[in-house]
């Protein structure tokens, strides 16, 4: 299994943990099949898993550390968010089950380093509108060279 795989399954762990303990209502690992705005949620706040990027750094003549940065899009409808606290607070929950373990299980044998955007309201047709921001995990590992 390729190690950005390894990653992803162990981020979609974490944030079905924050599933179960009902700070997201719904976990989706992306698709490709449908974009954000076109999918039908059946709950919120919703965390939709994207397919990460690639970045690659040479560290010795026999290593490289690749980061695999993974965007986490947190959706809720406007009408459920009270007060930017409640945004801040969501946000605030999801990175620290990050910041708490920092290797992922020793998948990023470099280091887990999450942040987040600013949220953003999108307006929808019929006055709705969803409050959105990315969560990003860049998680750092070790990737030794076969030449």
């Amino acid at each position: 299994m390729a190690k950005d795989t390894d990653i992803k399954n162990k981020i979609k762990a974490k944030l079905d943990v924050l599933q179960q303990a009902g700070t997201l209502a719904e976990v989706i690992v992306d698709d490709f099949k449908k974009g954000l705005l076109d999918r039908d949620y059946s709950a919120f706040p919703v965390a939709v898993l994207q397919t990460s990027a690639i970045e690659s750094e040479t560290i010795t003549n026999r290593d490289n550390i690749r980061t695999y940065v993974f965007e986490i899009v947190v959706l809720s409808k406007g009408e459920d968010v009270k007060d930017a606290t409640t945004v801040e607070d969501l946000r605030e929950a999801i990175i620290d089950k990050f910041d708490n373990d920092p290797t992922l299980g020793n998948t990023a044998d470099g280091a887990v380093e999450p942040s987040s955007s600013p949220a953003e309201p999108i307006p929808l047709q019929g006055g709705k509108s969803y409050i959105v921001f990315s969560i990003l995990i860049r998680a750092r590992a070790i990737k030794t060279l076969t030449f």
